[in-house]
């Protein structure tokens, strides 16, 4: 199988694995925001979340990813019903878009632009890099586990448990699996 194929399945993975979490989720909680916490509600770093997946697939055709122009559509971040819709859209907009023969089969290397504001400067600047169609379906996985990771930290705070596996790295759940019984500090 190929390589841009198996992390796009495992980016649905990931995003099958948050829908699953909304479906059982109290809607109340989806949009309660944590004390001392404020950016860290769970329909922020789903929204967040989804706001990469999109600017990534928009990105594909045009060779060029622009991660800091985002929607950031707020709606996203009250309403659990319209989380839930757009992982399903997201889920299904990276199936269609990876059964192409120009991205799943062939795109592995294929370059893209991607673009980002740097900050810290004079207001818009910005830099250009080269990447891959793979390499950003990598970072997607990663950037997708981290903001998980923050989630289940705020689920737990709200006495909601995400569930094991929630918020952990592949290599991290490997990594378990084989050293039980190591001494854990």
């Amino acid at each position: 199988m190929r390589t841009n194929t198996l992390l796009a399945e495992r980016n649905q993975a990931l995003l099958a694995q948050a829908l699953q979490l909304l479906q059982q989720l109290p809607e109340e909680l989806y949009s309660a925001r944590p004390p001392h916490f404020e950016r860290g509600g769970i329909g922020t770093h789903i929204r967040h979340v989804l706001d990469h997946y999109d600017a990534f697939l928009d990105g594909l055709d045009a060779g060029r990813i622009d991660y800091d122009a985002r929607e950031r559509d707020p709606r996203t971040e009250c309403e659990i019903s319209l989380g839930r819709a757009r992982l399903s859209s997201t889920i299904a907009r990276m199936g269609a878009v990876f059964a192409r023969q120009d991205v799943g089969a062939l795109g592995a290397q294929r370059a893209i632009q991607v673009a980002m504001e740097l900050g810290g400067g004079p207001a818009g600047t910005r830099s250009t890099s080269q990447s891959s169609v793979g390499r950003e379906l990598q970072y997607l996985v990663a950037h997708t586990v981290h903001h998980f990771a923050l989630l289940a930290v705020v689920l737990r705070q709200f006495g909601h448990e995400p569930g094991p596996e929630f918020g952990v790295a592949p290599s991290t759940l490997r990594h378990e699996e084989t050293s039980r019984g190591a001494c854990a500090h």
